[in-house]
Order: C-alpha cells, then structure tokens, then sequence
C-alpha cells in the first residue's frame, strides 16, 4: 500500500510517499480503507516534535510511528476474530491523538476507537469532524460549567473553537465568540 512516511522530525519536507506493508488487523483491530483524512494541528506538531516534551510519546530521536495522521473517514474491509460491534462493508470515521498512522491508503484500529458514518455525512466531512471536537471537549470538561454561566471562546472558527461554542451552548452557558470579521455569520449560525 502507499503511505506518507517521515524517518525524521522536521518540516513537510521530510515527508514521503513510499510502499509499505498493509496492516493486518489484531484481534480487536478493524482495517479500514482510507477514503479520507485531515492534515491538522496536532499532525503538524508532531512531524515537527514540538513541543519538544512531546518525544516522550513520539519518539526522542526519531518518530516511532513512522506514518502520520490522526483523523480518519473510511470503509472496514477485515475485522479481527473478537470484534463484536463492526463489520466489514461498514462507514467509519475517528480520531487518536498518538498519531495511528491515518495517512495511508489503509490502516488499523482499536474497534472502539471507530464510529459509524451518519448517512448523511460525506467521507470529507465525517474525517474533518473529529479533532476540534475531542479537544473542546476535553478543555470543557476540565471546569466546572453550570447553566447560564458566561464563558469566553477565543478564536470561535478554529476547529477547536468552532466545536466548543457547540458544546457549550449544548450545555446551556452563554457564549461570547471571539473571530475575524469576516465570520461573524459563520460563529452566529453555530
């Protein structure tokens, strides 16, 4: 199969298309073809090792996970022998910040960590969903948020930004969306 690969950390440069063996899935791994995927923040850091700490989980002198890519949207084409809740033929899309090795024509994953495609979600759209979204969360869900409790979103059209002014108006809080001129009607629709 063909993968994005880098050897070393540094810009976009270090980046290559090359051959590689095509995974086989564990036992509660699915493959999953790869229709689409994301270049995002947290890809961008990674291939750069910055922050520097973050070697600590990608490798001190060169990437241990050898293919980036942390976003995914595809279709599972082998399932391992104690996969209890996919199938093969299934739409899946996900998200694993340790960088699972997405930008690829296929890869594998924990089953758990794949959802099903809504039907009325693209390839596209289901891969660029998931990263703003873990991440809002999480900062969300480092407070404690009670209703009507006002809160501030800098930067409210990022991927991050743009997710957290949903989930906080999920939760009932006021929202006050910092962004560009150019996309008020963009933070006033969310």
């Amino acid at each position: 199969m063909k993968a994005i690969v880098y050897t070393k950390y540094g810009s976009p440069d270090v980046l290559q298309l090359k051959e590689v063996e095509k995974p086989v899935p564990k036992d509660y791994e699915v493959l999953i073809r790869i229709h689409a995927t994301t270049v995002n923040r947290t890809d961008c850091a990674t291939i750069r090792a910055k922050p520097f700490f973050a070697r600590i989980i990608t490798g001190l002198f060169k990437p241990k996970k050898q293919i980036p890519g942390t976003e995914f949207a595809g279709e599972i084409e082998a399932v391992g022998k104690s996969v209890s809740t996919l199938k093969v033929g299934d739409k899946v899309f996900g998200f694993d910040d340790q960088g699972s090795r997405f930008h690829a024509q296929f890869m594998t994953i924990i089953e758990d960590k794949a959802a099903i495609i809504p039907e009325n979600i693209t390839f596209q759209q289901a891969a660029a969903s998931s990263e703003g979204a873990h991440y809002a969360y999480n900062f969300i869900n480092k407070v404690d948020l009670k209703k009507g409790q006002n809160v501030l979103v800098n930067g409210a059209t990022g991927a991050i930004g743009s997710a957290a002014v949903q989930l906080l108006k999920y939760f009932d809080v006021n929202v006050t969306a910092v962004c560009a001129t150019k996309n008020i009607e963009l933070v006033k629709s969310l």
